[in-house]
C-alpha cells in the first residue's frame, strides 16, 4: 500500500453526482432562447473543462445565438439550482472519514463560486483544506501549477501524492505533476477514455482506495 501525505479529487463525477442539476440547468438555458433540446447523455459528455466550454457546446451549432446572453442564463439558474438533487457518491464520505487525517484538496475546473456552493451545501467544506476552481488565479487542469503550488505549500513529495478523477483531464494533470493518477469508473466520463489515459490505478467503488492508500 502507498502512504500518502495528498489526495487531489476532481468534483463533478468524482466526489458528487451533479448530473441532473447541470442538465436541468442546460435545458432550460436552451428552452429560454428557444433552442432545441439537447439528450443528458451529450451534457453529460461536455462536462470536464468548465463552464463556458459546456456552454459553448451546448449552443455551438445555433450560430445566431448570443453566447454571453447563454451564458448569464446558464449561470443564474445554475447557482440557484446546483444543489437541488446533487449528492456525494455512495461512498465517498466513508472514504474521507476513513482518510481524514490526510491533507485532501478538490481541484475542478467548475467555477469556484459554484463549487463553494456545492462543498459547502453537502457539509463538506470542513473535509478538504482547499477548494480551487477552475477560475482562480491559477490555470486549469491538466496544467500542472497548481499541483506543484500545494506539494510545495505542504511539503509534499510527488511521489506520495495523488489526483483521483473521472476523466482524461484529471489523469493528464497527474501526469503532468509527476504525481500517482487514479481513475474511477463511477463518474462521467466512459471507461474506455480512462483506460486509453493509462492512469497507475483504476478503480470501481470508493472503497477500493483504502486497499491501494494508507
Amino acid at each position: 500500500m502507498k502512504r500518502i501525505s495528498l489526495f487531489i479529487f476532481d468534483l463533478d463525477g468524482t466526489l458528487i453526482d451533479s448530473k441532473r442539476d447541470i442538465a436541468s440547468s442546460v435545458h432550460h438555458t436552451m428552452k429560454i432562447l428557444g433552442l432545441p433540446p439537447i439528450a443528458d447523455e451529450v451534457i453529460h459528455s461536455f462536462v470536464g473543462n468548465g463552464v463556458t466550454p459546456l456552454i459553448q457546446q451546448s449552443v455551438e451549432t445555433t450560430g445566431a445565438v448570443n453566447f454571453q446572453e447563454a451564458l448569464t442564463i446558464f449561470q443564474e439558474h445554475y447557482q440557484a439550482h446546483c444543489i437541488d438533487t446533487t449528492r456525494s457518491f455512495p461512498g465517498i464520505l466513508e472514504i474521507i472519514r476513513h482518510f481524514e487525517k490526510t491533507p485532501k484538496v478538490v481541484i475542478t475546473n467548475k467555477s469556484q463560486g459554484f463549487s463553494d456552493t456545492i462543498i459547502e451545501g453537502l457539509g463538506l467544506t470542513s473535509s478538504f483544506i482547499g477548494v480551487y476552481g477552475g477560475d482562480t488565479k491559477f490555470p486549469k487542469k491538466p496544467d500542472p501549477t497548481l499541483v506543484h503550488h500545494l506539494l510545495q505549500s505542504i511539503g509534499a513529495a510527488p511521489e506520495s501524492a495523488v489526483i483521483i478523477g473521472d476523466s482524461r483531464v484529471d489523469i493528464e494533470t497527474g501526469k503532468n505533476a509527476g504525481i500517482m493518477t487514479c481513475g474511477v469508473t463511477w463518474g462521467f466520463r466512459p471507461k474506455e477514455e480512462l483506460v486509453e489515459s493509462r492512469p497507475d490505478y483504476l478503480i470501481d467503488r470508493p472503497e477500493n482506495l483504502t486497499k491501494i492508500f494508507r
